[in-house]
């Protein structure tokens, strides 16, 4: 009896032992999902808040081998969303000539982004952000961009200039400021077509007037033919084609100033140092009219 007592203490004791040993297993790995769990809330609250690296950081570690398999996998979908959407920007710098310079460095809202500009693409969060060009011996630039999510590959320039010297350019409003700029071709101000919109003008009235004259004098003909033809008096009959070669005048003057509103805006922009002039000749005719365009540029 006495060595049963003996064999189930011993048995006894040893699950005990086993049990302490794996106590700190479990409570180890307590932790490490606790951990995941963390992980994976902090990178959608970055997300959502527009801190795409942060985030990414955050999925990174959720979704490791250590994780639990449906934390693992929620975190890898949020890993490729995000890193789909973190933005790039290529930076480039020349200086005074237009050469190219690498050795430029570049924060982003006052947090160092690039030591030097090597044309590789850099990260950066979505949003409005100031980018601080410097450069040894140059002024710094600054220049305000507004960054889209999955915006790849956008191209950022500045041009580095020395500072102006003292007393050079002294009254000169911006003297020795350096205006920064993107590499975008820069649209000039559109100035107002005002040929086009003057002669649209013309061949509106010539069409209104085309129309009231024909009809007046088509009604007056009508009125002849049924009182009085053959016999009218002869001043009714060229009253009556006095408005038919109005009608065709303003017909004519209408069509040519309709055709140079065509020809003017087709040729609006083709040469900015040279104005062009145009004119609308109009002849009278027996029956109808002849009209001419003419331009000069």
């Amino acid at each position: 009896m006495n060595q049963r007592i003996a064999r189930r203490s011993v048995v006894a004791a040893g699950a005990l032992a086993a049990l302490a040993c794996l106590e700190p297993a479990r409570a180890r790995a307590g932790d490490a999902a606790e951990a995941c769990f963390t992980a994976s809330e902090e990178g959608q609250r970055l997300r959502d808040e527009g801190r795409l690296r942060e985030a990414r950081a955050r999925f990174i570690a959720c979704g490791a081998a250590a994780c639990p398999a449906l934390v693992r996998s929620d975190c890898a979908g949020w890993l490729s969303d995000v890193t789909a959407r973190v933005p790039t920007l290529i930076l480039s710098a020349q200086d005074e000539q237009g050469q190219d310079v690498a050795d430029a460095r570049v924060s982003i809202d006052g947090a160092p982004l690039a030591a030097r500009l090597d044309g590789k693409a850099v990260e950066v969060d979505p949003g409005e952000h100031v980018l601080r060009f410097e450069r040894a011996g140059s002024a710094p630039v600054a220049l305000r961009l507004v960054v889209r999510e999955g915006e790849k590959l956008r191209r950022v320039s500045a041009r580095l200039a020395r500072p102006a010297a003292p007393g050079r350019g002294a009254g000169t409003p911006g003297a020795g400021v350096m205006v920064p700029r993107e590499d975008r071709a820069a649209s000039p101000p559109a100035s107002a077509p005002l040929l086009p919109i003057a002669l649209g003008g013309v061949a509106v009235a010539g069409g209104v007037a085309y129309a009231a004259l024909g009809l007046s004098a088509r009604a007056d003909a009508d009125r002849l033919r049924t009182t009085c033809a053959p016999r009218c008096a002869e001043a009714d009959v060229d009253a009556v084609r006095t408005r038919v070669v109005a009608a065709n005048v303003a017909f004519g003057v209408g069509v040519a100033a309709l055709g140079g509103a065509a020809a003017a805006l087709l040729l609006r922009g083709a040469s900015s140092a040279a104005p062009a002039a145009a004119a609308v000749h109009v002849v009278p005719l027996p029956g109808g009219a002849a009209a001419a365009l003419g331009a000069r540029f």
